[in-house]
């Protein structure tokens, strides 16, 4: 799992900028970019920042963990990361109280990428616990992917998804005049 998110994560990264949150410019064309997707059920939220349909990935980090130890060779997808990945950890990742699995680094760091057809041309940005608290109430479906990062060492995985929101789809968000494609 962890090297199917790696190459996912890799594809979108190569769509975009250095800067996750910048401008995008010499972007595929949106209608190329677009995956169509099925409008969601409305759904019943009582509270839209409570985590749902929560998909921890904690089995495939030992598996990833356990061949890194039995190849001992050093090379593996989760310790080759795509070069923006790492940038946005350096830059923009969330630190943790816990260490590297791989080489106890106690730079190890959270980025919390946010999915949604309703944010448009803003999908696939990173965010904050706090602005995804801010998010939850103004948006339907958010579909967060949480990957933990080593600057160190390279390492990276997914560590969960979940969905936040209320529950009631919404038409995308229209791209500013000044974004450049």
């Amino acid at each position: 799992m962890g090297s199917e998110f790696a190459r996912t994560l890799a594809a979108v990264a190569n769509s975009y900028s250095g800067n996750p949150r910048g401008t995008r410019i010499g972007a595929t064309p949106r209608a190329a970019r677009a995956i169509p997707q099925t409008p969601r059920a409305t759904e019943e939220v009582a509270d839209p920042t409570v985590p749902r349909h929560w998909v921890d990935h904690g089995i495939h980090r030992r598996r990833a963990l356990s061949a890194l130890v039995l190849s001992a060779t050093g090379s593996s997808d989760q310790l080759d990361p795509h070069p923006d990945l790492i940038r946005a950890a350096k830059h923009h990742g969330e630190p943790t109280a816990q260490s590297c699995p791989w080489c106890r680094s106690e730079a190890l760091v959270l980025l919390r990428y946010v999915y949604s057809d309703e944010l448009g041309p803003f999908s696939g940005r990173l965010r904050t616990e706090p602005e995804l608290r801010e998010w939850a109430v103004q948006f339907g479906f958010l579909d967060v992917y949480v990957v933990e990062v080593c600057p160190d060492c390279k390492w990276n995985h997914l560590l969960h998804t979940y969905v936040v929101g209320d529950g009631r789809q919404r038409s995308p968000r229209r791209a500013p005049a000044d974004l450049l494609e």
